[in-house]
């Protein structure tokens, strides 16, 4: 034992609660375990435990505080099974690590206040967490004051995580509040609930003649199958729901569900496409459930479908109509789009040439294989790198980082063909998928239309049109193909609605252009970033910064991250209106890669360690 309290409770029972004690034929490293007249219980951690407090109020026990080394974790003591409390902060968002995310600025007030009932009611129905109210008073208190603010300036960040959860997150200026958690692990053969593993340990114990052992805390950094893992995700604002594309090329959507239980009296189905012509021994995707389920608050699988890849590769980008009901999804072989709703493929389109098929196909999984061991590699590389001295031993003076930088930036010649065998990123990779309502040409009115964005620098665009105007064949019509001379990678493609006409802005990794709607004639307004800065964009997207003079009329601003920590925020009208900030080390690449900008042009990005997000606001006046 290294630490014992000992308290009492409402019935003037002894409390006795120590760390430690436990044999070492029991798995269980990271324990406390709780004694109170005949009830005992065995409390298994899987951080380390650094201290744990006794809270009382008049000498009667409320909670049990554990601050673990990566999780702080309250038990109700009022509870007659000690569950934990829900946290009202100190979440741990890396409870699994995260692996995309995405941040959503325009939520009307009937879609956040769904969420939060269902936030509510997740947390009154749950099996794990207690019903009670958070012990601490002064925080119920500060948030009487808090609330007003709650609601004004409110967004979602939704982080995508290696076991297949997606949480969904409420933050302002204030707060920053976990409301729900969607696993998308129980669509799939082999899932357990934190129930189901309960029941499994007490009965084992029963036998063995020891106190109930129960997991405590949700950090569990360790994954049962890491092809649940979460790659992308789309959220639709307007309905509340989203999609995510997994690491195995598995695709689902999810609508909200504020009904107690839903029985899902049939079986989920399974719809596979995208054949890109290969068959890769190795590759095998998640077999699904073959048992109908109930669904809590929460969110629930649309119309029991779940898309899948076929090969099994990683999905890349992914759009969601919910009016519609049209998915559409990409990996490094090409993209297609399926209904949802129909429950059919209505597109399917590789742009991988054959003799690149033919090369990975006789190579079984190289593709993946050298992809993967390029990159451990330069990331070896990287840690091993030491930072250089001012001066060399010998005295000779070593070149600046003005002079470093100026070698960097030397012109190299582009790839038309990369070899994917060695490692390259091959041309046919989609990189951007988006779903938009916008008038092209020849067309009058306003139609959805799905724009395209690879890896080799082209933007194909595709009209969607519903099954009742038109033949099948004509569902998914290429109208427009958009090819860049420089072939660098697109990042982003946004609509730009503005006075005197309206453009497609699209993203590049060098540059930014624009192309006149309804024509898509090429515009003058561009920005070449990566010849004037020697910076990459990484991500981009249009942000509104308020006024300084007339903060209710907010202005657009192209908001631009680089490779180097930087965020570029361009005027839509003139490039020469650029403002750039440094908000993360040029080496922070964890900052970097997760970085994301909110319609307000506040950035979030994840600290190193990937324990805690870390808000930077642009502080733009125009």
């Amino acid at each position: 034992m290294s630490q014992i309290a000992i308290s009492e409770n409402e019935s003037s029972e002894q409390f006795v609660i120590f760390s430690g004690g436990i044999p070492e034929d029991i798995e269980c490293q990271n324990s406390i375990c709780l004694f109170s007249g005949d009830n005992s219980l065995i409390l298994n951690f899987d951080s380390e435990i650094i201290n744990f407090k006794i809270f009382e109020e008049k000498g009667i026990a409320l909670a049990l505080f554990v601050l673990c080394q990566d999780e702080f974790v309250a038990i109700d003591l009022k509870d007659s099974l000690w569950r934990m409390f829900s946290l009202p902060y100190l979440h741990p968002i890396h409870s699994s690590p995260v692996t995309c995310i995405l941040a959503i600025s325009e939520i009307s007030e009937q879609i956040m206040s769904i969420f939060e009932q269902i936030s509510n009611q997740q947390k009154n129905f749950s099996k794990i967490f207690s019903s009670n109210k958070w012990p601490l008073e002064r925080f119920e208190e500060d948030k009487i004051s808090l609330i007003k603010g709650k609601k004004e300036n409110s967004f979602l960040i939704l982080t995508g995580h290696d076991n297949g959860n997606v949480c969904i997150w409420q933050a302002n200026d204030l707060n920053f509040n976990l409301l729900l958690v969607c696993s998308t692990a129980k669509e799939f053969e082999g899932y357990q609930s934190e129930e189901e593993n309960t029941q499994k340990v007490d009965e084992q114990n029963n036998n063995l003649k020891i106190p109930p052992i129960r997991k405590a805390g949700i950090f569990d950094p360790y994954s049962d199958d890491h092809r649940l893992c979460i790659q992308k995700i789309c959220f639709d604002p307007k309905s509340g729901t989203f999609a995510v594309g997994g690491q195995a090329g598995q695709l689902l959507s999810a609508p909200s569900n504020q009904q107690l239980l839903v029985d899902m009296t049939s079986n989920v189905e399974y719809s596979e496409y995208l054949d890109s012509g290969q068959n890769r021994s190795s590759d095998c995707a998640i077999q699904l459930r073959s048992l109908p389920i109930n669904y809590e608050h929460g969110f629930c699988l649309y119309n029991n479908i779940v898309a899948q890849f076929k090969p099994p590769v990683p999905v890349t980008a992914i759009s969601w109509n919910f009016n519609l009901g049209i998915l559409a999804a990409g990996n490094e072989f090409g993209y297609a789009i399926c209904s949802i709703i129909e429950r059919k493929v209505l597109l399917v389109r590789t742009l991988i040439s054959s003799s690149d098929v033919i090369q990975i196909s006789s190579k079984d999984n190289a593709l993946s294989r050298f992809k993967s061991v390029k990159k451990s590699i330069r990331q070896s590389f990287r840690r091993k790198k030491a930072p250089p001295s001012e001066h060399q031993a010998n005295g000779v003076g070593i070149a600046t980082h003005n002079n470093r930088h100026r070698q960097e930036r030397e012109i190299t010649q582009r790839k038309r063909n990369p070899n994917a065998l060695d490692g390259e990123t091959p041309n046919s990779l989609i990189k951007v998928l988006n779903f938009e309502n916008c008038i092209l040409s020849p067309f009058i009115t306003k139609q959805v239309y799905l724009f395209v964005g690879t890896q080799g620098g082209s933007v194909l665009i595709h009209l969607i049109r519903s099954p009742d105007s038109c033949t099948n064949n004509e569902r998914c019509q290429l109208i427009k193909e958009i090819r860049l001379r420089h072939h660098a990678p697109i990042i982003a493609i946004e609509l730009l609605h503005q006075q005197p006409y309206p453009r497609l802005i699209v993203f590049s990794e060098e540059q930014i252009r624009s192309f006149i709607l309804p024509t898509l004639k090429p515009s003058v307004y561009k920005y070449k970033l990566t010849a004037i800065e020697g910076s990459k964009i990484k991500k981009a997207t249009c942000v509104k910064i308020a006024n300084k003079t007339l903060t209710h009329k907010p202005e657009k601003f192209l908001a631009v991250i680089t490779n180097r920590g930087e965020v570029f925020f361009i005027s839509p009208i003139n490039t020469k209106f650029i403002y750039k900030v440094h908000f993360v080390e040029p080496n922070n690449t964890i900052g970097i890669f997760t970085s994301v900008v909110t319609g307000s042009g506040q950035i979030y990005y994840i600290n190193s360690g990937g324990s805690e997000f870390v808000r930077f606001g642009s502080h733009l006046l125009s």
